[in-house]
């Protein structure tokens, strides 16, 4: 898998470089009609045990980032971990994990 951090890299951040501005957002970025069940492996502070959630698959025009899926939780960008699949305690189904990317700033 490309490694969807180094995406950063080919943006301007703000706030301490963390985060980026609405139209940044906007103009490279674009919501799907795909959906996408994933697991935050406890990083949100609740999902511990791999509970999982459904989201709409945002993807990129940055060049070489094309494939690579994302999903908007708030004003959190993240990117799914192709290669790090989680266990869900509960169903013993396997779910990608969603890494943080950057937040998006409001407009």
């Amino acid at each position: 898998m490309t490694n969807a951090y180094a995406m950063r890299n080919l943006m301007e951040l703000g706030n301490y470089n963390t985060s980026i501005t609405s139209e940044t957002f906007e103009a490279h970025f674009t919501k799907t009609r795909e959906s996408i069940r994933f697991t935050f492996n406890g990083w949100d502070g609740k999902s511990y045990d791999g509970e999982s959630r459904n989201a709409k698959v945002i993807r990129t025009n940055l060049p070489g980032y094309e494939e690579v899926r994302l999903i908007k939780v708030g004003k959190h960008l993240c990117y799914i971990d192709e290669d790090r699949l989680i266990t869900e305690k509960a169903t013993g189904e396997k779910h990608p994990e969603a890494e943080w990317l950057v937040e998006v700033e409001r407009a």
